[in-house]
């Protein structure tokens, strides 16, 4: 049996030249999001695309299918920078966004190291995933997208700490 080799593009401007013109729209696609959401594991629903925060937009606004918690999702097709941390959170305040999600080409370690710290010292209200976009294929096959989850939320820890919080408050009154 012969097999194929994987082999991966890791230049993703030669797919998609422009973020806002060319991934954002992609991305915004009903069969592309829905990968996203699978490998985030929630239900997205589109709501806008480059929707205006001021005078910036955010390049998608969905909401979470059933809850219809906010989300937002910052594109970013080059290495993490503090300019689109930035926007992550300016765009989540704006929106008051309970799900943040910024997807990279590829991600420093100082960038994880702050969003692992918003995740850890932040409440059920902050939620900030940081997801890098790897491109694949087989031969001649169709290339394929991959989002790996470099840094999410531990939702265990911020229940934890809630209940923490609330005995607290409790055991005061």
């Amino acid at each position: 049996m012969k097999l194929g080799k994987l082999e991966q593009i890791t230049d993703l401007r030669s797919i998609w030249k422009h973020e806002a013109n060319d991934f954002t729209p992609w991305l915004a696609k009903e069969e592309n999001l829905s990968v996203l959401s699978d490998a985030i594991g929630i239900d997205l629903v589109l709501e806008e695309q480059e929707s205006k925060v001021g005078d910036f937009s955010v390049d998608l606004l969905a909401t979470e299918e059933g809850t219809g918690r906010k989300i937002i999702i910052e594109n970013q097709l080059e290495m993490t920078n503090h300019d689109h941390l930035g926007k992550v959170i300016v765009y989540s305040a704006g929106f008051d966004a309970d799900i943040q999600i910024w997807i990279v080409k590829d991600v420093r370690d100082e960038h994880k190291q702050a969003v692992d710290w918003l995740n850890e010292h932040s409440d059920e209200h902050i939620n900030i995933f940081l997801v890098q976009i790897e491109l694949w294929k087989i031969g001649d096959s169709q290339i394929a997208p991959k989002f790996q989850i470099i840094s999410k939320p531990n939702n265990w820890a911020k229940a934890i700490r809630k209940n923490v919080s609330k005995n607290m408050s409790n055991a005061s009154t």
